[in-house]
């Protein structure tokens, strides 16, 4: 995505010296990757680890971080901290998941129907006691629409670009938590993709070209 595109999107504000972003096309959890956030009214994208660290933590947790339940959120003291004022949306163009018997499974990557980005709704942290000051996000998932019960039993919050200001904006509240439910299944179509999206290091553009049919 260009600047200009994702301004669009987003109302992002670009950095004094705008730049297109490079293209990441196997994202993973621990690595650095874009979030929106929003200050004093003004929203803006930056870099943090994949994976929260909470404000009070003395060390990287030992529990995986990567996705927070969107059933939960409220009584773990892991993401409660971050209700309130450090809610982020991570613009994703898409996401990869893996399903089938043990030994054969099938990757598959899930994007919108109409090409725009996937826009997650997650939660982020400051952590200074660590190393030095360190950002960190979290994905909320939540239970699968008809669509994503073929591939998981869980699925990100895929929030409708309408609603992304009512996620940044404001303490938390019941209607921010009525957003926290599966995007309709008409949004959603995947198709199978190289296994070799399973290897971090491989991170190159034929990884999202799909190698059969859609199954929805």
């Amino acid at each position: 995505m260009t600047w200009a595109q994702i301004h669009e999107l987003l109302q992002i504000i670009p950095p004094t010296k705008a730049s297109n972003l490079q293209p990441n096309y196997n994202a993973a959890p621990t690595q650095n990757v874009f979030v929106c956030t929003e200050h004093d009214g003004e929203r803006s994208l930056e870099q943090m680890r994949w994976g929260l660290v909470p404000v009070w933590a003395k060390e990287l947790p030992k529990y995986s971080t990567f996705n927070a339940k969107a059933e939960g959120l409220e009584e773990k003291a892991t993401w409660k901290g971050s209700l309130n004022k450090m809610r982020c949306v991570v613009p994703f163009s898409g996401f990869y998941e893996w399903t089938g018997p043990k030994g054969k499974k099938r990757a598959f990557r899930v994007i919108r129907k109409d090409g725009d980005p996937l826009l997650m709704a997650g939660l982020w942290a400051f952590n200074n006691k660590i190393d030095g000051e360190l950002r960190s996000f979290t994905i909320i998932t939540t239970t699968p629409n008809k669509v994503m019960t073929q591939l998981h039993n869980r699925m990100p919050v895929i929030l409708n670009p309408k609603d992304v200001g009512k996620w940044l904006a404001g303490p938390w509240g019941d209607a921010k938590g009525k957003l926290l439910k599966p995007c309709p299944n008409t949004w959603l179509t995947t198709a199978p993709i190289s296994t070799d999206v399973g290897l971090v290091k491989n991170n190159r553009p034929d990884l999202i070209e799909p190698i059969g049919d859609p199954i929805f």
